[in-house]
């Protein structure tokens, strides 16, 4: 498929190619992986001395967004992508191999990356730093050690590109970390210390800190000359809902699993015209399974993975401060989601809804056939399918509790972003279709035999 840039993409894309070390701040499901595959192809094409070129990124964003990103689109596939992930031995064999275009590591590995050079052969003159609020941290004297160790090598890299949605989730003293990355601390002051003390106030009992009158608009000031912020709302249809699939891969015995399972289930519903109802029913296991156990014949729930738990993390920390409503079918996501998000919350009536419309809580977990008619929109417009059933009528309800209309009401020109997590090579995606995109059972299951024949 031919990669058509929207317009806010061209102006992204530009702006990369402009600057040698920026920052481009755009809301989630803008993009941003597009618009850089094209700036970096654009520099390839025109021989750039910077190659090759360094993402670095969220784990599970390592893991599958990049590279499926270079294979969405016809003209980023001459890209040569190596991923620097696994074990030590792996990660040794893919620097061995054959040069690359584009490196791929996560954050928890940047450190031993760091270490396999000295500054001076540092190898990666471009470096591509996804979700920089990872950097927040940084601190010149102290601070978390990945940043530490990238802030050895960053003044060797010839362009440093950072890339995120919220740059200041728990407000502006976040972004000093981040921009040094870009100047060295020319435009933020040279320490973090320094930075504190021009624009903010620290309570001394409470040790809150709250910026000085006029700071914010003195930040956004100094940002200007390397900070690009692309809003959904000024490009998009504020009455349509943004789809924001979110990929995870199943680990490889799970998957193998899966796929016996998902053979099974092609062949008990035959070739002849499905029966939407019959198919519903035979799919469950193939559900559950992707969504991270199953149940067997007592009601047992049996654990099979969570991949799922990390694309959770990874859409916190993109939205953040806001809060996420979360969409979940099987009862056994609630004690695997609690425990990787203590502070989360599952709705069990009035009380959980005044305090999510009051701001306390961060996640709130929803069963798909909850009641209808209750009041979550207030705070929150971000809303993620976990697991998921055959029931068009559900989804469209669970969508309309923080929808377009729900959004008008509190004159909002907020839009709506759907999040929908579904397990890599899994019916996941075909149940979405049926869902959300009006397609029948029997359509959704077609496309999806059709696939697995061609693999």
């Amino acid at each position: 498929m031919k990669y058509i840039p929207r317009p806010h993409q061209y102006v992204g894309t530009q702006a990369l190619l402009d600057n040698l070390r920026f920052m481009l701040v755009a809301d989630p499901g803008m993009g941003k992986t597009a618009m850089v595959l094209m700036a970096l192809s654009i520099l390839l094409m025109v021989g750039s001395v910077y190659f090759p070129a360094l993402v670095i990124a969220p784990k599970r964003v390592a893991e599958v967004v990049w590279d499926g990103e270079r294979d969405r689109w016809d003209d980023f596939k001459h890209l040569r992508i190596t991923k620097l992930l696994g074990s030590v031995q792996d990660r040794m064999n893919a620097l061995r191999a054959p040069r690359a275009d584009i490196y791929i590591v996560n954050y928890e590995n940047i450190e031993w990356l760091t270490n396999q050079f000295t500054p001076e052969t540092w190898p990666f003159k471009i470096i591509v730093a996804d979700e920089c609020s990872k950097l927040k941290g940084f601190r010149l004297n102290q601070g978390t050690k990945r940043a530490a160790a990238l802030s050895k090598i960053a003044r060797f890299t010839g362009r440093w590109w950072s890339l995120t949605g919220s740059p200041a989730p728990n407000g502006l003293q976040d972004l000093w970390g981040m921009a040094w990355f870009i100047d060295f601390g020319a435009s933020l002051k040279r320490s973090y210390s320094a930075f504190l003390e021009s624009y903010f106030v620290q309570n001394p009992y409470t040790r809150r800190i709250t910026p000085l009158p006029g700071a914010e608009a003195a930040i956004h000031e100094a940002a200007k000359p390397w900070m690009l912020a692309l809003r959904a709302e000024d490009w998009m249809d504020i009455q349509k809902p943004q789809e924001i699939p979110i990929e995870v891969n199943m680990p490889e015995n799970a998957l193998t699993q899966y796929k016996r399972m998902e053979k099974d289930f092609f062949l008990e519903i035959g070739d002849a015209e499905i029966e939407a109802g019959t198919a519903a029913v035979k799919s469950t296991k193939l559900l559950q399974m992707s969504s991270g156990s199953v149940y067997d014949d007592n009601d047992v729930a049996h654990a099979v993975h969570a991949a799922k738990i990390g694309a959770l993390e990874d859409i916190m920390d993109q939205i953040a401060p806001e809060p996420l409503l979360v969409a979940y079918y099987w009862r056994f996501d609630v004690p695997r989601i609690l425990r990787a998000f203590p502070k989360a919350r599952v709705y069990s009536g009035k009380r959980d809804e005044n305090d999510w419309n009051a701001g306390k809580i961060k996640m709130m977990l929803l069963h798909m056939q909850s009641p209808y008619g209750l009041n979550l929109h207030g705070p929150c417009h971000d809303v993620c399918f976990y697991s998921y059933r055959w029931d068009a009528e559900a989804w469209t309800q669970m969508l309309n509790r923080v929808g377009a209309t729900r959004q008008a009401q509190l004159e909002s020109k907020r839009i709506v972003r759907v999040w929908s997590i579904r397990s890599r090579g899994t019916i996941d995606a075909d149940v979405i279709d049926s869902n959300f995109k009006k397609l029948t059972v029997e359509e959704a299951l077609k496309r999806a035999r059709a696939r697995r024949n061609t693999k």
